[in-house]
């Protein structure tokens, strides 16, 4: 594929994501996303042919960006307390940058077994290597009795509900704020970031 391809297939995922989180899986259609890619429809069918393809490639992308960033922290062999740290950090900034996926994922992936499915099938071969190497190091610090017991499904909720709530309460958060500028609302995500992290750490503490 050469460079003219690549720039094409991104702007067509781009302009279906956006679809996506703007008119939700059912309602939207591909000759919408085609028009705002600015390409023909042939084109898209072309690239992707369907528009379930479209979200499996969007979520699948989204699974890699995430795994890669784990991997990436988990090699660097930090302290127990710096991984737990960057982990919180670095899921609640991929959310950050992708403000709109927690309602997508309430409203299209938790409530259509369809499109949960898919999701799963994308998420499972990255994710469960990633569970099990966090669940590795976490057993060694309850077994060192550095940290009270946990398992790694109620580590990674509790890391999950924490961020993720966050930003399916931005907008009301936002409403009742009228005040709040950007300036403002970042540094309200900084210290709410933080927040997350000491909660976390602190639920493990004896």
């Amino acid at each position: 594929m050469n460079g003219k391809e690549l720039s094409t297939e991104k702007i067509i995922l781009a302009a279906a994501e956006a679809e996506f989180l703007e008119k939700g899986y059912g309602s939207t259609k591909t000759v919408a996303i085609a028009k705002r890619a600015g390409v023909s429809h042939s084109m898209l069918h072309y690239y992707f042919r369907t528009k379930e393809n479209l979200f499996q490639m969007i979520f699948l992308e989204k699974v890699q960006m995430l795994s890669k960033v784990f991997e990436g922290i988990l090699v660097q062999h930090l302290s127990f307390a710096e991984t737990v740290r960057m982990i919180v950090e670095s899921q609640f900034d991929f959310v950050r940058q992708n403000p709109g996926l927690p309602h997508f994922v309430l409203n299209e992936i938790v409530s259509n077994r369809e499109n949960r499915a898919i999701v799963l099938e994308a998420l499972y071969p990255k994710i469960s290597g990633i569970f099990g190497n966090i669940e590795k190091i976490l057993s060694a610090e309850i077994a060192k009795g550095a940290v009270r017991p946990i398992g790694i499904g109620d580590f990674m909720m509790n890391l999950l509900a924490l961020n993720i709530s966050t930003f399916v309460a931005l907008p009301v958060w936002r409403e009742i704020s009228p005040g709040m500028n950007g300036e403002m609302l970042e540094q309200a995500l900084n210290e709410r970031r933080e927040s997350n992290v000491q909660f976390i750490l602190n639920a493990l503490r004896l």
